[in-house]
Order: C-alpha cells, then structure tokens, then sequence
C-alpha cells in the first residue's frame, strides 16, 4: 500500500513538472508592423512574442508549434541570412537536439525561430489556407526536419 502510494506521487510529480501551456486555437496571430523589415520579412519568434503579449512559456510554445507546422507543410518561403544559416548548421554540427528537440518547453525553439524569416503576409495567408490549430502540437519527424532546414530554407 505504501509503495503504491509512492508511486502515485512520483508518478504526479513528474506530471506536475511536464510544461503545461495551454494557447487557444482560435487566437489571432499578430503581427506587429513595426517588427517587419524593409523586404517585409519578420521573425517567427516575433509573430509569437507579439501574438502572445511576449509571455515567454506562450510565446516559446506558439513558436514551436510555427515550426512544427511550417515543417510538417514543407513551407518554402523561410529566409535565414548566410550568417544565421551558418551559425544554426554549425550549431547542430555540435548538438543535433536544435532541430530534434522543439518541444514547447526547449529553447532550442527561441533559435531556430528567432533565425527563421518569413514574409509576414505570406505567412498569415500559409496559416490561413493549411488550417493552423495553435492549440495542437505538430512533431515532425527528425528526417523531416533536417530535410527542411536544408532543403527548403532559403538563404540570402
């Protein structure tokens, strides 16, 4: 009975520590103008930062399910300059877990969406039209991932 009733606690503990961010499915994505650069590109992470009043477990949350759903989609259109570029891949080279590990509670997602560039317009019609749920969560998977930031990004 005892060792029953430490298993349930362990078993709650560890429950309790998982990260719990809950994000409405029907939130508006904002983007703020001002974070829109002269080519009209801007940030994931400030797509989620402004969508989320810059609450940083909703604001990291939001932008790992950008990711994940850009990834799942093969989304073409994300720009990181050649320097980001590199310093993401010369990032990886030393720990793979940047584009493994996106779990709304990483701050491998602060990274890889703080260099991921998109139009701002495109992105809000992409969202649109591919029917985002900022409430699930989108895992691809690890191939598809890599696949992705090498192949679909674009660099300049």
């Amino acid at each position: 009975m005892v060792s029953e009733v430490a298993s349930n606690l362990a078993t709650t503990d560890a429950e309790s520590t998982k990260p719990q961010v809950d994000i409405d499915s029907n939130i508006a994505i904002i983007v703020d103008p001002e974070t829109i650069d002269s080519d009209g590109f801007v940030s994931l992470w400030s797509v989620a930062s402004t969508t989320t009043n810059a609450e940083l477990p909703r604001t990291r949350a939001l932008a790992s399910r950008f990711l994940g759903f850009l990834c799942k989609h093969s989304c073409d259109f994300v720009v990181a300059s050649s320097a980001d570029a590199k310093y993401l891949d010369e990032r990886f080279e030393r720990d793979n877990s940047l584009l493994y590990n996106w779990s709304i509670d990483s701050e491998n997602v602060d990274v890889v969406s703080q260099h991921a560039y998109v139009p701002a317009q495109a992105l809000a019609k992409f969202l649109k039209k591919k029917k985002f749920d900022a409430s699930s969560n989108y895992s691809p998977r690890r191939a598809d991932r890599v696949k992705w930031f090498s192949d679909d990004w674009c660099v300049g």
